[in-house]
């Protein structure tokens, strides 16, 4: 049995609706009134590093996540963008983003070369 494949945790989230330019301490902020968060892995492009824009998210406690979830559709500005960008548009609005953040499904095993 692949571990995480039948049997997800059920303290782990999935989280996305992040900006790019996300990190750690970006995503520990948004969680900080869930709970004490012990793992986060962020998604990110193989040949940049930059995030995807989507972290799973794992916390000490199953009270924890489902505060956690009950953000799901929470509104967040993307106000991380380029300075440049920023002094062109000063009196533009800033693009929000809305977060989606559910549980852990289980994955589905496919065998290869089967169609």
């Amino acid at each position: 049995r692949f571990k995480g494949l039948h049997d997800p945790d059920e303290k782990k989230i999935f989280v996305s609706g992040l900006p790019f330019d996300a990190n750690r301490k970006f995503v520990e902020g948004l969680f900080v009134t869930c709970g004490k968060m012990i793992h986060c892995k962020l998604l990110t492009f193989s040949d940049t590093g930059r995030c995807k824009g989507q972290a799973y998210v794992t916390f000490d406690s199953l009270e924890s996540a489902k505060k956690a979830l009950a953000l799901n559709g929470t509104t967040i500005e993307n106000d991380a963008g380029d300075k440049e960008k920023k002094k062109e548009t000063s009196g533009s609005k800033r693009k929000e983003l809305r977060l989606k953040v559910s549980k852990v499904l289980n994955r589905v095993s496919t065998k290869q070369g089967s169609r």
